[in-house]
């Protein structure tokens, strides 16, 4: 009977083959890429000088700095010089800029600070001459008030001192005379506005002079008034504040509730001025 083979003798058989088989390929590809003999085995030393030919056969060139690029092929301190120098003409560039934007601003700043002043200074001066054309206005109005007022005073007191206060008779017309006072009162006529005038120009106008009244008679103080003859009829005797007045006169403004009451002269007429009294019919 045949003997069966034995599994572990057939597994150490085909293993040995296999390392046979790898020492054969490894020794085939030393002695192929270092370029020897076959049969003859070259150095752990030549292989790897072998190996690093090959790399640097396969990668021809490599990368190329910055610095490289800008100066070539430079030692390295010339390369740190070369950067020193342009740093500081770069430094110095940046600073010269700043200076000119700085001049720049500073003085479009003086400009815009100028223009202000001078925009200030012109409304100043417009402003200045409103107030003192206000101010002379004022007072060009106050000095013709005061002129005004002056001339009708200088008018008023030369009529008056042509009215002759100190005599019975005045210049231009019209004569003094006593007070009357009433006893007793009649019926009330109500409350007139008295007003007064003499027989000057300023009172009686193209009139002055006239030694006449509208009823004929001899114009007197103390007595003679002007009324609107509608209201209190000529001959009228009247009493205000208790003395005893006829209606004797007239005049284009005396109407209604008025009466105007005669006197010596116009300074007199003044010192009367213009009063609300409660007239009444004389008994």
């Amino acid at each position: 009977m045949k003997k069966r083979p034995d599994i572990r003798t057939v597994i150490g058989s085909v293993v040995l083959f296999l390392v046979a088989a790898a020492i054969c390929v490894f020794g085939y590809r030393v002695i192929v890429k270092a370029k020897e003999l076959p049969g003859k085995l070259s150095s752990v030393s030549i292989a790897a000088d072998n190996l690093d030919q090959h790399v640097r056969d396969v990668t021809p060139f490599r990368k190329v700095s910055y610095d490289t690029m800008k100066y070539g092929y430079m030692e390295d301190m010339m390369v740190l010089r070369m950067n020193t120098i342009d740093e500081y003409y770069e430094s110095e560039q940046m600073e010269e800029i700043r200076a000119v934007n700085n001049l720049t601003a500073m003085s479009e700043k003086t400009m815009d600070k100028i223009a202000y002043e001078k925009a200030r200074e012109e409304q100043e001066a417009i402003n200045q001459k409103k107030r003192d054309a206000a101010i002379a206005a004022e007072l060009a109005k106050q000095a013709k008030q005061r002129a005004d007022a002056q001339r009708l005073a200088n008018a008023q007191y030369s009529y008056a001192a042509d009215s002759g206060s100190n005599s019975d008779t005045a210049s231009r017309g019209g004569k003094k005379g006593e007070p009357v006072y009433a006893a007793t009162t009649g019926q009330s006529l109500g409350k007139f506005v008295i007003t007064a005038y003499c027989t000057c120009r300023i009172c009686c106008g193209v009139y002055s002079g006239n030694n006449r009244t509208a009823s004929g008679t001899i114009p007197t103080s103390n007595r003679t008034i002007a009324v609107d003859t509608n209201v209190i009829p000529f001959g009228t005797r009247v009493v205000i504040n208790g003395q005893v007045y006829v209606a004797e006169d007239r005049g284009g403004a005396i109407k209604g509730n008025r009466i105007d009451m005669f006197f010596m002269t116009h300074r007199e007429a003044l010192q009367w001025g213009r009063k609300t009294i409660e007239v009444y019919l004389a008994k």
